[in-house]
């Protein structure tokens, strides 16, 4: 027992050692230190000991990671396509699914963001999955300890204020309706007044001049009888003057 406690003592020096050394050449030979890395996993996985995490060491070339040797991204979480929906019903019906749909469809329901890393020595990216998102609860009532009957005589009255109000808001706009209906039939009523006015007035002004003319004939037409009936009783200079002044009236 005690040399069997004893090499797994010096196994884990060994493992603590090769660790030192690989993050001390990470920067100055980048290929010694990951075969330092590469003994270092061979001998935890031996040990039964935990493997370093993703983000530290790459997993497929046990590169060191470093803000130059590793890009980072951070991914969001999945949303509802088409494809996922079809998926969930396929789940529901009780269809045969691939494993790989069955990874996606896990992933849409944990609902968490991912993070992306790519190794730039052998260009292969690993997803580290973030913490799910806890699901929203529903608010507590107010007043837990009353009876179903009790909460519904309280919410009664609120669903009656909202109809009254939508009742209300009906109103208000059947109001505004009519108002502006009204507004336009007093707005046609003024401009169909103001045409009738306009056209009274265009009559009176043509009853006007026709009647001015008509006045002026009769009044040239009574001249010219008298200038007529003078001329046949007596010819003289004086009814041969009033002829030319009628004539050039004209």
């Amino acid at each position: 027992m005690q040399m069997a406690d004893s090499d797994q003592s010096v196994a884990v020096k060994t493992v603590m050692k090769l660790l030192l050394s690989a993050e001390h050449y990470a920067s100055v030979c980048p290929p010694l230190a990951r075969f330092y890395m590469l003994e270092a996993e061979r001998l935890k996985k031996k040990l039964h000991l935990p493997s370093s995490s993703a983000s530290q060491v790459c997993p497929y070339c046990c590169l060191i990671r470093r803000p130059d040797n590793c890009t980072r991204r951070l991914k969001s979480r999945m949303k509802t396509s088409k494809h996922i929906r079809k998926l969930e019903r396929k789940k529901a019906d009780g269809r045969m699914i691939s494993n790989f749909q069955k990874s996606l469809l896990e992933l849409h329901s944990a609902g968490a963001n991912r993070l992306q890393i790519r190794c730039h020595g052998c260009q292969k990216r690993t997803f580290i999955q973030g913490a799910c998102r806890p699901a929203k609860l529903p608010k507590v009532s107010d007043l837990p300890t009353r009876s179903n009957s009790e909460v519904t005589e309280v919410q009664l009255p609120k669903r009656k204020k909202k109809k009254k109000k939508k009742k209300q808001k009906k109103d208000q706009t059947v109001e505004s309706h009519t108002a502006a209906t009204n507004i336009l039939s007093v707005r046609r009523e003024i401009k169909v007044k103001k045409l009738e006015n306009h056209q009274r007035s265009d009559c009176d002004e043509k009853r006007r001049l026709t009647t001015n003319r008509k006045t002026k004939c009769r009044q040239k037409h009574s001249l010219l009888q008298n200038i007529l009936k003078q001329k046949t009783n007596a010819v003289s200079p004086d009814t041969s003057t009033a002829l030319k002044s009628f004539l050039m009236s004209l």
